[in-house]
């Protein structure tokens, strides 16, 4: 177990009628309550034989049941049969009262789930065996769920969710004075901390953790020179990204001192990895290749070399092709790791990897390519962010609240008081009053959004039936003839899109212009009582109404994409910028076109 720990945590809608809703509503509450009966039965009548079953429902020796569901999974390797050895004695568990057999049944569950990578599934055990041995107050027992838990929690990427249980494991580790729990449990802060873009918190703690390594003599700790290679490469990865790049190489050179002396080559592969990655960031993209072609060769000369860093090795040398403006080698490593990966949507830096195959396509004008990189990037997001939310919000699952292992619950009377039927129908009503309060508001919402388009699509048409000649700027009353320049060339340059450029600010306008900040503010003041900032948004923003109006292609970008194609850094500005101009979103203003 302590070693599977050690070496996973180094490593890198159109509305529904309102009574339709209401019945299906019922509906599914019936449905799922009525699932959650025949499940343990439909385990013991179709998997489980009749004999297992009467042993497990009855032997007074638990540590025979116990074995008998490790041997079904690491002997006959039959992981869905000890899941449901383990779901049956948890049941007895439930029925007994008995905390022992409730704690080594649900992590049972958790340990093969995790095992299997069904995450959400590990989350939901574990934390009802760390529940369980909280109420046994067996601290050891306490660690290893949070340990199972806070693992599942780091592979789904709820990394803030993650660090809680290895906090408090930690903590209770460090009381009882055992070494490896601490150092485990370290590692996996360190490492949440770090994709969490803590940064100088996790610098800290991989410090901490040589620290405490140098302090103990090696022969007490198996895992000692790996841990201790890892939290070097933690450490340098950490000061890359503070972009202390002198020390990070500092600390690889001892890195990779150390792999060489100890004959670790796999780790050697790393550093040299992570070094690519610095000079990468020192822009000696050639020497970054060097290093980064030796490390994939030494991991590709090892058997059982980790995939994942193969892949992030692929992924480095591509950037480096890129800009070096290379393009062909860079999306043909980037395809390669593609088809490595697969539906793997979890690997590290997957998005990262569509993100720059966007870049390529369009260095290349390869639209096609980039609609669908664009397409394989969204999916990915949104399974990530789908999982994450599964995994944060299983608490309040049905299901789990069938699990809570509250004695005290177990002890109450299955039948319901008169005055527990009528508080239960008074909730039923309000909540109905509540879901069609809601219903209606979103309905009027609805209608709201469709006029405001309707609006837009209207103004829209008015303008282009006028025939609109600019404003000679001679004609305004402009006392400052430079000012009237100012806004003369403005006028002229507005034909170029100059303002869809990243770097289109108030600075590089006037420059342009040939011109200085302060005049261009103060043509725009007097002439359209504007700031700079609000006239090129409105500029983007008729743009972006026209062009997506008239490009299907156009409208077939996400959201991100779009608000790149119009010089702006960030999407959210751009969401914020488009509603306050039309009074509704982009999307929804896409979606509405696609319709129409």
């Amino acid at each position: 177990m302590f070693n599977q720990y050690i070496r996973f945590v180094m490593f890198f809608y159109k509305p529904i009628q309102t009574r339709y809703f209401i019945k299906l509503f019922f509906f599914i509450l019936f449905f799922k309550s009525m699932a959650q009966k025949k499940d343990s039965s439909f385990l013991q009548e179709n998997i489980i034989p009749e004999r297992v079953k009467s042993f497990i429902i009855e032997s007074d020796s638990i540590q025979e049941i116990n074995k008998l569901i490790s041997k079904t999974l690491s002997e006959d390797k039959d992981s869905a049969l000890a899941i449901a050895y383990s779901k049956l004695f948890l049941e007895r568990g439930q029925v007994e009262k008995d905390y022992n057999i409730q704690y080594l049944s649900s992590y049972q569950i958790a340990y093969i789930e995790y095992i299997r990578s069904n995450y959400v599934a590990t989350i939901k055990n574990a934390l009802i065996s760390t529940e369980v041995a909280e109420k046994m107050k067996d601290t050891s027992r306490i660690i290893d769920s949070n340990v199972l838990l806070g693992s599942a929690y780091y592979l789904i990427g709820a990394y803030d969710n993650a660090l809680k249980p290895y906090l408090r494991g930690k903590e209770l580790s460090k009381a009882i004075g055992s070494f490896s729990y601490e150092i485990i449990c370290l590692t996996n802060i360190a490492n949440s901390r770090m994709k969490l873009k803590r940064y100088k918190d996790a610098l800290a703690s991989f410090d901490l953790i040589i620290e405490t390594l140098q302090n103990e003599q090696d022969d007490n700790f198996i895992q000692y020179q790996e841990t201790y290679l890892s939290s070097l490469l933690g450490k340098g990865k950490c000061l890359t990204e503070l972009n202390d790049l002198n020390q990070a190489i500092e600390t690889y050179n001892l890195g990779v001192e150390l792999s060489e002396k100890n004959n670790l080559l796999e780790y050697k592969s790393y550093f040299y990895i992570n070094y690519g990655d610095i000079y990468y960031k020192k822009q000696e993209y050639h020497k970054a290749l060097g290093f980064l072609k030796e490390g994939k060769d030494i991991l590709n000369n090892i058997t059982g070399g980790q995939q994942t860093n193969l892949h992030i090795a692929n992924y480095y040398i591509a950037r480096c092709y890129f800009q070096l403006e290379e393009y062909e080698e860079a999306i043909s490593m980037l395809n390669e790791n593609f088809d490595l990966i697969g539906d793997r949507k979890e690997t590290d830096k997957i998005e990262d990897m569509y993100q720059l195959a966007i870049a390529i396509s369009k260095a290349t004008n390869d639209k096609e390519q980039q609609i669908l990189y664009y397409d394989k990037l969204q999916k990915t997001i949104q399974y990530k962010s789908d999982k994450q939310l599964k995994a944060k919000d299983i608490l309040y699952e049905d299901d789990l609240k069938d699990y809570q292992l509250e004695n005290a619950k177990l002890e109450t009377e299955k039948t319901k008081t008169a005055a527990s039927k009528k508080i239960i129908l008074i909730i039923s009503i309000l909540l109905l009053v509540i879901l069609l309060s809601v219903l209606i508001g979103y309905r009027r919402k609805i209608k709201m959004r469709e006029q405001k388009f309707l609006s837009i699509i209207e103004d829209i048409q008015r303008k282009e039936s006028i025939a609109k000649p600019k404003v000679p700027v001679a004609n305004l009353e402009i006392e400052d003839k430079k000012a009237r320049k100012i806004l003369n060339q403005l006028q002229e340059i507005e034909a170029t899109h100059f303002y869809l450029s990243e770097d289109c600010n108030l600075y590089s306008t006037a420059k342009l212009l040939g011109t200085n900040t302060s005049y261009l503010s103060k043509a725009l003041n007097e002439t359209r009582k504007q700031s700079f900032n609000q006239y090129i948004n409105e500029l983007r923003v008729n743009y972006a109404l026209l062009k997506l109006r008239d490009d299907s292609v156009f409208r077939s970008y996400t959201i991100r994409a779009v608000a790149k194609e119009l010089g702006y850094k960030s999407h959210t500005t751009f969401i914020k910028v488009f509603k306050s101009k039309t009074g509704v979103n982009p999307a929804y203003y896409i979606n509405k076109l696609e319709v129409a």
